[in-house]
């Protein structure tokens, strides 16, 4: 008898590696997930500064708007030292400040400009002196109420479409403690 022995030969692939095409599409998707980070990024750090600035423009807004509120309405009165500076005032028709019309400053370090427009609201008709409710100021045409509106914008722009931040508020003359 014959035994034939048939060997029987094994071969064995060996897949022990990755092929180049494997790595270029593994490092394609990577980079593509890099490049979206640092997109985020980027988006994140604009963000944080639009609001900061947001943040400075409601500040000097605040300032602005509170120096506005404690002005008088009106002039003071002659003879009183209003403002306790010392000295005697005498009568003006309107701070300054409060004039009709826009006014504009600009911050001390010079990156935003602070506008306010000032409304005269509710005209009483022409007063004799006798009759105005504060002695001592002139016959004239007076109101009992302004809206002030105050806007913050970049240095340069004035317009309120272009605001970082804007408020408005009535300030009266009854709230300076004068009475009728």
């Amino acid at each position: 008898m014959d035994r034939h022995f048939h060997s029987t030969e094994c071969t064995i692939t060996a897949n022990a590696g990755y092929t180049i095409i494997e790595v270029l599409i593994a490092l394609a998707i990577f980079s593509i997930g890099i490049m979206a980070m640092g997109a985020l990024q980027s988006a994140s750090l604009m963000s944080t500064g639009d609001i900061a600035r947001r943040t400075e423009a409601w500040t000097f807004l605040d300032e602005q708007a509170e120096t506005l509120k404690t002005l008088p309405f009106y002039a003071t009165v002659a003879g009183l030292d209003y403002d306790d500076s010392g000295a005697t005032d005498t009568i003006t028709a309107h701070p300054a400040l409060l004039t009709i019309g826009t006014h504009n400053d600009v911050t001390p370090d010079g990156r935003y400009s602070i506008n306010w427009l000032v409304v005269d609201n509710q005209p009483i008709a022409q007063q004799d002196a006798a009759d105005l409710p504060v002695s001592g100021l002139p016959a004239g045409n007076y109101t009992v109420s302004k809206t002030i509106t105050v806007w913050v914008t970049r240095a340069g722009t004035n317009a309120q479409a272009d605001a970082l931040a804007i408020a408005q508020f009535i300030k009266t003359w009854v709230a300076d403690g004068v009475s009728s």
